[in-house]
């Protein structure tokens, strides 16, 4: 005969290695599923020593079709990437490299020679001046002395042999943040996606609030929207329905 007290270890035993195997589960999950800067994995470049590295497609965007994958990578600086992590952004097929540092952020950090290799360099500075972060963001949708870059990263986007690009400034964050927020507008991702993505930052250990980048949509938005933004810094209706035919998938 089976006493209660025997049922209860059994229960007991059945019950701890039920419970093991969930948590072995979860952990291995989260694992399995985050980049070394905690970025989801199926974003994440998986650099180490660039945890904020990562794609910006896969959102859905106009007329029912979404931001081509692998396209548009965001970073923070690749100054300290080893040849390992070089290799892996080759494998990944990365073209062109916009650095958006100031010349004096590019002089005492420069990007790792082994990029040379593969991928073609442009320097577009984007250096804006401000009294406070949220200020910053709107100077970065206003201030005429960056629409040279803002320009010129466009006509790259628009050109399909310059793709996949990988943009980048010192964190990750604010810069690279604001460019591929421009370029996720023009494609038609709507803004809680476009949010959700600038605000991944976080998770690679970066400081970043939605009051920020919210400061940088409400600017675009009272000049007229993303097309009369970007036509007004020089970027015609060509040039965006390029970006679009080469991004929208």
């Amino acid at each position: 005969m089976v006493t209660i007290v025997e049922v209860d270890r059994r229960f007991f035993f059945v019950f701890k290695w039920c419970f093991f195997i969930l948590v072995c589960a979860a952990v291995m999950g989260l694992c399995g599923g985050c980049g070394p800067g905690g970025i989801p994995r199926e974003r994440s470049l998986n650099l180490k020593n660039a945890p904020n590295a990562r794609d910006t497609g896969g959102y859905p965007a106009m007329d029912g079709m979404i931001m081509g994958r692998k396209l548009v990578y965001r970073s923070g600086k690749l100054s300290e990437i080893t040849e390992t992590e070089c290799d892996v952004i080759q494998r990944a097929g990365i073209k062109t490299i916009i650095d958006l540092r100031s010349d004096k952020e590019r002089q005492s950090a420069p990007d790792a020679e082994c990029l040379f290799d593969f991928a073609q360099y442009r320097s577009l500075p984007i250096v804006v001046k401000a009294s406070s972060r949220t200020e910053a963001y709107k100077a970065f949708a206003d201030d005429a002395e960056i629409s040279a870059s803002i320009s010129a990263i466009f006509r790259i986007l628009a050109e399909r042999d310059n793709l996949p690009v990988i943009i980048h400034c010192s964190g990750g964050k604010d810069r690279a943040g604001g460019v591929s927020a421009l370029v996720q507008l023009l494609l038609g991702v709507n803004r809680d996606d476009i949010m959700a993505d600038y605000l991944l930052s976080r998770k690679a250990g970066k400081e970043v609030k939605a009051e920020w980048m919210q400061a940088a949509l409400e600017q675009v938005e009272d000049e007229g929207g993303i097309e009369i933004f970007l036509s007004n810094r020089g970027i015609g209706r060509e040039v965006q329905q390029a970006v679009r035919a080469n991004l929208l998938e």
